[in-house]
Order: structure tokens, then C-alpha cells, then sequence
């Protein structure tokens, strides 16, 4: 009988023993190998994460530099192409310096239109992380290969000498009779045995006429006896040209804005932006002269100081090629705080300047 109590007694502990739960010190000190562990994992995920992050943000800004590149290529191939360089392109005083917020010539003569016209440190930029950054900008002239085809060849529209009608809009009238190649807001390079100027098309009369008002979205045109438009004299011709600038807004787009030659909006906007790169801190442009110069804007003359007496549009015609510099950052920043940069240079030819093209 005292063996089976004895027995049954230890069984008892024993199977008090086998119940026996964690003291609160392992509890805590399993808890905060958890926590260490756990920790650990985080931040390597968040590294990870911030790396594939940054890495997607090289990958794209780089991507877009070249788009942007590229495009740039093209409208610098095409400028001056049907447009001419031996007879002078000419509208009134400072319409150019007006619309594209480059320095104004100082003088009261009309002003010549090259296909090429530069913009030097134009833009203050409140993206770069560097202060006083100024970016540059260009304006391409080039026509427009998708007017007046004769078969799949765009030919320009030969057209009567303009006149001015008694309400004071001048008016040109196609050889042919018919305006059906023409649209309002068409931008039209108009030459003839006398030189050649630009004006904005702002309205149709009948089938048969274009009207050129004053007022325009670009604040071209400028009617009457002895404007630009009227002292062109026969055998005339016209013909649609595109205008595109590319820029740099203050918070770091590069933006290729093409001029009119759409229907008008209401409230007119006479230009159509298309965003290209974000995260742009400078962009400069070189031009390569036919004589090998390189120079920061060709018609600064020789103070080089845009805007002042010395200033000499034409020298735009010699420009051989343009060295164009963009320099990026992505807003995305590494485990160490720092953003991507990239900068990248392409130089292309302007091949349609060698030659008068029209």
C-alpha cells in the first residue's frame, strides 16, 4: 500500500512537470529575437524596394532622354527644308521676339525669320538643384510635307499677288481659284519675285480666297499697302510651314511645342505642347558653323549679348550642326538619399541649310 502511494505521488509531479509553461523571461526574450529578426527582414525588403525603385527611375529617365534626343534629331534635319535662305524672310518689328520670349532687337526695321532662330540661357529653372540655372531653347521652320500633294509630292500653291479689301484684311486668292487646300490657323510661308514673309490664314471667303487679318493667334500679320504681305509681287506662291520650339518649362519639362496649323480653339491657343522628359535641370545647345565655330547663339553678332545693335539674324543660315546637352535627374532617390543624374549629348546635322532648299 506505501509503494502504490509513493507511485502515484511521483506520477502526479511528473505530470505536473510536463505541464509546466514559459517563464515571462522567455517570453520577453523570445519576443525580442522576434523583433530583431523581424527588423531585419524589414529592412532589407525596404532597400530592396528603394533600389528596384530607383533603378525603374534610371532605367525610364534614361529612356526619355533618348526619346527626347531623337525627336530632336528629326526637327533639326528638317529645318530649313522648302524654306528660303537666299531670298530673306521678313515680318514687322519684334513679332518673332514677342512670341518665342527671345531678347528684342533694339532697332525699328522689320525683322528676318531664319529657319533656325536660338534661344540662349532664355528659362530660369526652379528644378535645378543648382542656382541661376538658365536653359536654352530652338525654333525650327520647315514646310510642310503634307500640303497641296500633287500625287504623293507636296508642291506649293501659286496664287495671284494679295490686294487689301475696303475692311482692311488682306486677301490672297490661288491661281487655281480654289482654297480647298487651306484652313484657318494654316501658317503660310508667302513668296514671290520680292522676298517672302509669314502670315497666319484667319479666315476663308467664299472657295476661292484666304484672308490674312490683324490680330492673329501669333500676331503675324500685319495688313495693308506697304506691309510685308503686299509688297510681294508675282509670279507668287504659297506654302504650309510648321514652326516648332523646343524648351524647357521652370519645373523641368522639355517640351516640343508645335505652332497653329490646327483648327482654332476657343479661347484660341495657337501653339500644341508635347511633354518629352521630366526631371530636366539644364538643357544647352551648341551650334556648329560652316566655318567650324562653335558658338552659344550664331545670331548674338560679335559681342555675343543677344538683343543688341550688333545682332545679325542671317548668320542662323550658316549653322551646320547643333550640339544639343540635356541633363536630368530622377526624382527618386537610393538608400542614400542621392537621384539619378544622367546627361547626354548628340550633335546632328542640319542638313537642308548647305543649300537654298526652296
Amino acid at each position: 500500500m506505501r509503494e502504490d502511494r509513493i507511485l502515484q505521488h511521483e506520477t502526479t509531479t511528473n505530470g505536473r512537470n510536463l505541464e509546466k509553461g514559459f517563464s515571462l523571461v522567455e517570453v520577453m526574450i523570445s519576443m525580442v529575437v522576434f523583433l530583431i529578426v523581424t527588423g531585419a527582414v524589414w529592412s532589407l525588403l525596404r532597400v530592396a524596394q528603394v533600389s528596384r525603385s530607383a533603378v525603374t527611375s534610371q532605367v525610364q529617365i534614361t529612356k526619355d532622354v533618348r526619346i527626347g534626343l531623337n525627336l530632336l534629331g528629326r526637327d533639326t534635319y528638317n529645318a530649313g527644308y522648302g524654306y528660303p535662305l537666299k531670298n530673306t524672310v521678313v515680318l514687322r518689328d519684334n513679332a518673332i521676339a514677342t512670341r518665342l520670349d527671345v531678347p528684342a532687337d533694339p532697332n525699328t526695321a522689320r525683322d528676318t525669320v531664319p529657319p533656325i532662330i536660338a534661344g540662349d540661357n532664355i528659362t530660369l529653372s526652379t528644378f535645378s538643384e543648382t542656382a541661376n540655372t538658365r536653359t536654352d531653347q530652338v525654333t525650327f521652320l520647315f514646310k510642310d510635307s503634307t500640303f497641296n500633294l500633287i500625287g504623293t509630292v507636296s508642291q506649293p500653291l501659286n496664287i495671284n499677288a494679295a490686294t487689301t479689301t475696303g475692311s482692311g484684311i488682306d486677301e490672297i486668292v490661288p491661281i487655281s481659284g480654289s482654297n480647298s487646300n487651306c484652313f484657318v490657323n494654316d501658317l503660310y510661308l508667302v513668296s514671290g519675285n520680292t522676298g517672302s514673309t509669314l502670315g497666319l490664314a484667319t479666315a476663308l471667303n467664299g472657295t476661292s480666297a484666304v484672308q490674312f487679318s490683324n490680330g492673329d493667334v501669333l500676331g503675324f500679320n500685319q495688313t495693308g499697302f506697304g506691309n510685308p504681305l503686299r509688297n510681294i509681287t508675282t509670279p507668287a506662291s504659297m506654302m504650309r510651314v510648321k514652326m516648332v520650339t523646343y524648351f524647357v518649362t521652370a519645373d523641368g519639362i522639355l517640351t516640343r511645342r508645335e505652332f497653329v496649323n490646327v483648327p482654332p480653339a476657343v479661347p484660341a491657343v495657337p501653339y500644341v505642347d508635347e511633354p518629352l522628359v521630366y526631371g530636366v535641370e539644364n538643357f544647352q545647345i551648341k551650334y556648329v558653323m560652316d566655318d567650324g565655330t562653335l558658338v552659344d547663339n550664331p545670331s548674338a553678332g560679335p559681342d555675343g549679348i543677344a538683343g543688341t545693335a550688333d545682332d545679325d539674324q542671317t548668320e542662323l543660315a550658316a549653322v551646320r550642326q547643333i550640339r544639343y546637352t540635356v541633363y536630368a535627374r530622377s526624382t527618386e532617390r537610393n538608400a542614400q538619399g542621392q537621384a539619378f543624374r544622367v546627361n547626354m549629348t548628340s550633335t546632328f546635322s542640319t542638313k537642308n541649310l548647305g543649300y537654298d532648299a526652296s
